[in-house]
């Protein structure tokens, strides 16, 4: 049985827009250097990457995007654009999907990793998983219960529910009215 060996190499893959709307459905505002720090749990943590989409209208997340960056984690972006779906003529909905991205990020890395984990609920990672798996890489997943695939976590070596972390992984609020002289601070608020 894999226990949590402080000489694991560990890389964390957050789909910023999954891990975002839990957050959202948990009602509370996270913490992503505090997520990181309990994920690895001791680990060595090689690489942390966020995922997200952004528009012209993210000017408050381009903040957010930019704290991350000078805090280590590896930011990847992709403009949101319109599409028009089938049948819709005028009506374009939104799209900026960064699952392929994520997935390659993680194939790339596997060779130096001990540990992968993914930081979503989407159950397109499961193949993802179970390639990492065959790889001999430990493989580990953090969403809400509520809204991850069931063979998501079937695909995983250990699951983690976002609510079992929620009062450790929070955003303070005295933190935050401590620090309204730092600029990117208020960036963790997306």
């Amino acid at each position: 049985m894999y226990r949590h060996d402080p000489q694991d190499r560990v890389a964390i893959f957050i789909d910023g827009e999954n891990i975002h709307y839990s957050a959202k459905y948990l009602n509370v505002r996270l913490d992503y250097l505090k997520l990181c720090a309990e994920l690895a749990d001791g680990r060595r943590l090689v690489r942390a990457s966020f995922y997200t989409t952004v528009s012209s209208q993210s000017e408050g997340k381009i903040d957010f995007i930019n704290f991350l960056r000078l805090n280590g984690f590896r930011v990847v972006t992709r403009e949101l654009r319109a599409y028009a779906s089938e049948g819709e003529s005028a009506a374009r909905a939104p799209r900026g999907n960064l699952d392929l991205q994520l997935a390659l990020d993680v194939m790339e890395l596997l060779p130096s990793l001990d540990t992968v984990i993914v930081c979503s609920g989407n159950g397109e990672f499961v193949p993802l998983l179970e390639a990492a798996g065959r790889r001999g890489c430990h493989v580990e997943v953090c969403g809400l219960r509520d809204m991850t695939s069931t063979e998501l976590i079937a695909a995983t070596d250990e699951y983690v529910d976002l609510a079992s972390l929620k009062d450790r992984i929070v955003l303070q609020r005295e933190a935050r009215a401590e620090a309204p002289s730092d600029p990117g601070y208020s960036a963790l608020d997306y």
